[in-house]
């Protein structure tokens, strides 16, 4: 009995050798990755040098974790009346800055599309500096 209780306590380290090689840290920015600070707030332009809008906001895939779309806020006048719309982040033509952002339609088709629709957060998280819970006031002199 102690035999078999050995074995099956070895067989998922056995199983998970490609589990342990992964590490959590990571040290580098690889040559192909981008920040997303390069990208929020970066003009998105048409082939022909029309400006279509500016990314607002990435969609993130929690299955896979790629960037599925980038939202783009197009229309509008200094920020109103302007609508987001997403576009597959595959479809951006992105230099390698991120300063530069292509996108394969014309500003017409841009105005043209459905607004993005956006799931509501089911459980948001707490406020950043609301880590301790009460009001925040450790006491003391106001350090």
């Amino acid at each position: 009995m102690k035999r078999f209780a050995a074995i099956a306590m070895t067989l998922p380290l056995l199983a998970a050798p490609a589990l342990a090689d992964e590490e959590p840290l990571v040290e580098e920015q690889e040559t192909a990755e981008i920040q997303g600070d390069w990208v929020i707030g970066a003009r998105v332009m048409s082939p022909t040098d029309e400006r279509i809008g500016t990314i607002e906001d990435l969609i993130l895939n929690m299955d896979d974790g790629t960037v599925a779309a980038a939202v783009v806020s197009v229309g509008g006048f200094l920020g109103f009346g302007a609508k987001n719309i997403a576009v597959d982040w595959n479809q951006l033509d992105i230099n390698y800055d991120g300063n530069e952002i292509t996108l394969d339609i014309t500003r017409e088709e841009a105005d043209e599309a459905d607004e993005y629709t956006f799931r509501d957060q089911e459980d948001p998280p707490a406020p950043a500096g609301d880590d301790m819970g009460g009001d925040g006031d450790m006491g003391g002199d106001g350090f």
